[in-house]
């Protein structure tokens, strides 16, 4: 089926549909927390996911879904088949949260919000992983394609997306299209990548050099770093973001270590940079006859959707339908994964929140089953066409 019958003859369908699904969901609100409660509760750090996607397993086993397996990385995937099993829309979340596994991860529900580590990045999004098969089932609703959804693992940070990308690297069958589920914000419509490269410099500072601080030579980094010229016709931005070093204040520091991200709309301008950035480590190594070490601890291409394909346009018009402003941020380091493997991608969120990656983060219950709605609206868009031959 061509877009533009997507356009003119199915959307309006699909609009009738998705207007209805808030009030229809509603009766799997109760369901829903208590996956988020009994999800969110488990420990997830990056590296350490795999109690939380054991559990996400036996909910998709309960559900009866086909193909239940845990791959070697950990991540978790099972299907609904749909009515022909010609396509495959993928239905995926991040497992990890970035919270150490020696907090505590009791989460508190209120009447209208619930709150604690992790809650809305992403123990939501993994939550309706796996509650969205009961919904669709008790709504009727069953698409033509195949829904593969997969709880990935090795997301944040260090793992760079590492469960993600060995999943659709080793795909067996064609991905027609990717839907990325976030807890927060509801609104937002991510659909590009941004090239980035997030880099740590650790600075050790010789014994018999007593005189050299390992602070004292990580300023020096700084300075040369802050002179690079980063090129602003691709709006290339580096951003220091941590820096640790030192045991007291009498004592010259023998180590320190910086943690950084430089972004551009350019993957070649992240090449030509991070050639300086090893020049000035090797200079001032010698300079200062200290050991300097560079490592790049994440990595995304640029790439992505146009803003005029017909993925995002159908999605602007279900959020619309649903009153949902959409967000003007298409942005999403999520996206590069699957710009990667050349696959149409999308990240939403499902509700509204706040203090994202405290302890006391939180999210509203209220929003919810609007987020769900949107998401059964996409995936309607998808299996209707909306991606045929437009990459």
């Amino acid at each position: 089926m061509s877009a533009n019958l997507v356009e003119t003859e199915n959307f309006e369908q699909i609009r009738d549909r998705v207007r209805k699904l808030p009030f229809e969901l509603e009766r799997y609100r109760e369901l829903l927390l208590a996956n988020v409660i009994m999800l969110g509760e488990i420990p997830a750090p990056t590296f350490h996911e795999q109690e939380r996607i054991h559990l996400l397993e036996q909910r998709f086993n309960e559900c009866g879904l086909q193909n239940c397996s845990i791959d070697e990385k950990g991540n978790g995937a099972a299907i609904i088949p749909g009515t022909r099993g010609d396509t495959t829309i993928l239905l995926t979340a991040h497992a990890d949260t970035p919270f150490p596994a020696s907090l505590d991860h009791t989460l508190t529900l209120e009447p209208d919000r619930i709150v604690g580590p992790g809650i809305a990045d992403n123990s939501l999004g993994i939550a309706v992983l796996a509650t969205l098969p009961t919904m669709l089932e008790g709504l009727g609703i069953r698409l033509s394609s195949d829904i593969l959804l997969m709880g990935a693992v090795k997301s944040l940070n260090e793992g760079n997306q590492e469960g993600l990308r060995f999943f659709l690297s080793n795909a067996e069958r064609p991905i027609t299209a990717a839907l990325a589920v976030e807890g927060v914000q509801l609104g937002r419509l991510n659909y590009r990548s941004r090239a980035s490269l997030g880099g740590e410099i650790a600075c050790v500072a010789d014994n018999a050099h007593e005189e050299v601080s390992a602070l004292d030579v990580l300023n020096q980094i700084i300075y040369r770093l802050r002179k690079i010229h980063l090129p602003q016709e691709s709006e290339t931005r580096l951003i220091l973001g941590y820096i640790e070093g030192g045991v007291t204040y009498k004592t010259p520091a023998r180590k320190a270590r910086l943690k950084f991200q430089l972004s551009s709309d350019s993957d070649q301008t992240i090449i030509d940079i991070t050639e300086k950035i090893d020049s000035v480590i090797h200079e001032l190594s010698k300079e200062y006859r200290v050991s300097i070490d560079f490592n790049i601890i994440a990595r995304t291409r640029y790439g992505g959707l146009d803003p005029q394909h017909f993925l995002v346009l159908q999605a602007r018009r279900v959020l619309t339908t649903l009153g949902i402003h959409p967000g003007s941020n298409a942005y999403s380091s999520v996206i590069s994964g699957f710009v990667e493997n050349e696959i149409p991608a999308m990240c939403v969120g499902i509700t509204t929140g706040e203090n994202l990656n405290y302890p006391d983060e939180r999210i509203d219950i209220s929003p919810i089953m609007k987020g769900v709605a949107q998401l059964i609206g996409l995936l309607l868009s998808i299996d209707g066409g909306c991606c045929a031959g437009h990459q």
